[in-house]
Formats: structure tokens, C-alpha cells, sequence
């Protein structure tokens, strides 16, 4: 829930690192794609599905990671994600075959909690909104001019909807585009044009026009809207060339909205399906109880492998948690350390903080680098940071992290130290 003045009360309830799938192809020119690839989002787990004729990509594009509107389809069903951009649907002909490949997946995935955003150089897909997700969005013009954040009709909303994620309230500011405008109603306006907007343009006689937000105008013009749907919540960005404000914007509209966990609601498998990898659980169980590793891996394994392409939902996501942290444990029995850190790391992925993988996770990190000559201050620093969200109840478990954090405390001092002498060495060779 949002506070008085828009932020979270609890950022616990937002995912750190989040799972994002771009659908991309519906363009009507395929530049847009290559602008979302890199920052911002490159601190996220990004997953690219191109989904119309590949032919219509050249050399110059980045490759996405999949083709195919199968393939789109079965990543949303299969409950890795928070949150979806749909990049630059704006090409007229293939509404219908948009509509009738995600339409109706989206509008559950967006009801179930996730959010969506709709960066767009055209405004066709109002219709499509109208269709699946009930707005009331009226396209309006196309310019370029300045767009401010609606704060007088909208401060909570719009503070709630981009200044919630690590990018904070650095993106909430007035910026330039052209775009295509809409009117929304008041409370989903959340950047549109200000009391000086004018139209920017090198054609004489388009640019300087007044476009600006009169104090009585209770419909005026903005570029960036946000729906909300059952759980979850749509955005609207209007900028035809996906300038760099925006694509900040949209990275902040992530941040801050999607939810803690990703999106389950398609990713329940069969029951007799599950039965059978429940059957495997205990199995694996019996075996690493009794000190049989290589059994027990075999059949975490083999259960893990049996979920496919989905995780599972409710108690099923519980168990595909489960089995994952005790492949991580079975690794670290076994000595590899390394394999030890994946496995934890596909649990913290989907459930940020879980303490006893965040443990793991840290006395993996510290293995890896006691292993290396002269250790890895990068890893030890990354399992300090692990260590921070092991367990603090009950005492034992709060003294076995305290005594993990003190090991890892110790060893970045001892790889400090060491780097320092090497730099000093290195130096005073340099100067002989």
C-alpha cells in the first residue's frame, strides 16, 4: 500500500532484482528494440522474444534471445516474471494477430499483480487497452514540446508509479520528446504538458505553439499514463523516438511497481505430474539423509526437470523452491562451491532475501574465494552482502551467521591487505 504522500511503507515488498520479458516485432520499424537492451535494464534479469518474421531484422539490431509467438506465450505462462514491456506495438496491420496471441494473457498476468509497459511511437494500441484492460484513453495529438510530471492532479500516483525503485525521484522531471499524446482521466495522468509548453520544430510555422496546460483545462494533453487492473497495472508512454528520459521512466515504472514475487497464475503443472515429483522430493530426501549425494542430486534433479518450462504455483512453487535450495546444500556437501552459488542464486531470483539461501549463498562465495590464490575481494563482497539477509532466529542461527560474517569480515581484510602490498610492490618496481 502506498503512504500518505505515495511511497511504499515497506520496500520489502519490492523485488530487488526483477525478471523482465520484452515482447518485441509488432513495430512498424525495429530500432526502437535495440534502445531497451542496455541501461537501465541491464541491472535486471532481461529475457528478449521476437515474435513476427525474423527477416525483418538486419545486422545492425541486437539478436533478441528468442523468436516466436509460441515461445512468447509459454515464457508468460511459465511464471518467471514480474513485470512485461511490450516494445513498440504501433504497427496497424497485425492488431488482430496481437490481440489474439496476448491479449487475453496479458490481461490475467497484469489482474494477477504483474505490470505492463507499452512504450509506443503510434497510439493504435489505445484500442487494444480499451479492449482487454478497460480504459478510458482517448487518443489526442502528435508533437514535440516539454512534458512535466502531473503533480498537481496526481502527486501520490505519479511519486507511487516511478519513484519507488532505486531509481528514485531523479526521473520525475519535466524532459523533451514528440510524442502522441492522450487524454486520460485526472487520476492516470502522470507526465503531460506545463504552463509553458510550446511546440518544438525546425518547420517555422510548427514550432512555438501553444500547447500549454491553462488553469481551468481539467483535460489537457499528457505523454505517460498508468492504468491500474485488478492487481496489477498498464503504462502508456508516448514517445515516438524512446529518448533517453523515457526509457528511464519505463525502467522506473518497473522498479516501483511490479511486485515482490513474479507472476504464478499460469504456472500451475499437472497434479499427477506433481505427484510424481513429490515422490522424487522424498526419495532425494531419504538418500542425502543417509550420506548418498550423488543419488540425491540425481533425483532433484530429475524432479526439478520434471516442472519444464514452468514453476509451479502455490504449494508447487514452494516445492520447485525447495528442491532448488537442496541441490544448492547437496552441491556444498559435495565440494562445489561454485555450483552450490547457482542453485541458491535461482531461489534468491525469485524470492529475494530468503535467509537460508542468502546463507548459503555467502559461505559459497567465501569457499570460492579461499580457493583462489590471493582470494576474490568481488565475491567476498558479494557474500558480505548475502550474509546481511541470513537468519537471525533462532540463537543458533543468529550465532552461525554472526560467526559467517565475522569469517568474511576477516578474509576481505587478509585479500585488502594483500592487494595493498602487491600495488606497493608493483609501484616501487615501477620506479626503480
Amino acid at each position: 500500500m502506498a503512504s500518505d504522500d505515495g511511497w511504499r511503507d515497506d520496500h520489502d515488498n519490492m523485488a530487488l532484482t526483477l525478471h523482465i520479458l520484452f515482447i518485441e516485432g509488432y513495430c512498424q520499424c525495429p530500432w526502437m528494440e535495440t534502445k531497451f537492451v542496455r541501461c537501465p535494464f541491464s541491472a535486471h534479469s532481461v529475457f528478449r522474444v521476437w515474435c513476427t518474421d525474423s527477416s525483418y531484422l538486419d545486422d545492425e539490431h541486437a539478436m533478441p534471445d528468442a523468436f516466436g509467438v509460441e515461445r512468447c506465450q509459454d515464457e508468460i505462462r511459465s511464471g518467471k516474471y514480474h513485470a512485461i514491456v511490450v516494445v513498440d506495438y504501433s504497427e496497424p496491420s497485425v492488431r488482430e494477430t496481437f490481440e489474439s496471441s496476448f491479449g487475453d494473457l496479458l490481461q490475467k498476468f497484469v489482474h494477477a499483480g504483474g505490470v505492463v509497459a507499452f512504450p509506443s511511437s503510434e497510439g493504435t494500441l489505445v484500442s487494444s487497452m480499451e479492449k482487454y484492460f478497460n480504459v478510458e484513453w482517448k487518443l489526442s495529438d502528435y508533437y514535440r514540446t516539454n512534458w512535466g510530471p502531473c503533480l498537481e492532479d496526481n502527486e501520490s500516483n505519479v511519486y507511487y508509479s516511478f519513484g519507488n525503485g532505486n531509481l528514485s525521484r531523479k526521473v520525475i522531471k519535466e524532459y523533451s520528446a514528440k510524442g502522441v499524446s492522450l487524454r486520460v482521466p485526472k487520476h492516470e495522468r502522470c507526465f503531460g504538458v506545463t504552463e509553458k509548453s510550446r511546440t518544438q520544430s525546425l518547420v517555422p510555422f510548427m514550432g512555438g505553439l501553444d500547447k500549454a496546460k491553462k488553469n481551468d483545462d481539467e483535460n489537457y494533453d499528457v505523454i505517460v499514463a498508468v492504468h491500474d487492473y485488478g492487481k496489477g497495472s498498464i503504462a502508456y508512454f508516448g514517445d515516438c523516438n524512446a529518448e533517453h528520459q523515457t526509457i528511464w521512466l519505463v525502467a522506473a515504472f518497473l522498479e516501483s511497481r511490479s511486485p515482490k514475487f513474479p507472476i504464478d497464475c499460469f504456472a500451475s503443472i499437472d497434479e499427477n505430474i506433481f505427484v510424481e515429483i513429490t515422490q522424487l522430493k522424498e526419495i532425494a530426501n531419504e538418500s542425502f539423509k543417509v550420506g548418498d549425494l550423488d543419488d540425491a542430486l540425481a533425483a532433484y534433479l530429475l524432479a526439478l526437470e520434471k516442472f519444464g518450462t514452468k514453476l509451479g504455483s502455490g504449494p508447487q512453487r514452494d516445492c520447485y523452491l525447495a528442491l532448488l535450495s537442496n541441490v544448492s546444500l547437496n552441491y556444498y556437501k559435495k565440494e562445489d562451491y561454485a555450483q552450490s552459488e547457482v542453485f541458491a542464486s535461482k531461489v534468491l531470483d525469485i524470492e529475494r532475501g530468503q535467509e537460508k539461501c542468502s546463507y548459503r549463498r555467502a559461505l559459497a562465495r567465501l569457499k570460492m574465494s579461499q580457493a583462489k590464490p590471493g582470494g576474490n575481494l568481488a565475491l567476498l563482497r558479494k557474500a558480505m552482502s548475502d550474509v546481511l539477509n541470513a537468519g537471525r532466529t533462532p540463537s543458533s542461527t543468529l550465532r552461525a551467521t554472526q560467526k559467517l560474517r565475522s569469517q568474511i569480515e576477516a578474509e576481505i581484510k587478509k585479500v585488502e591487505k594483500k592487494e595493498r602490498r602487491q600495488f606497493s610492490a608493483g609501484f616501487e618496481k615501477a620506479l626503480s
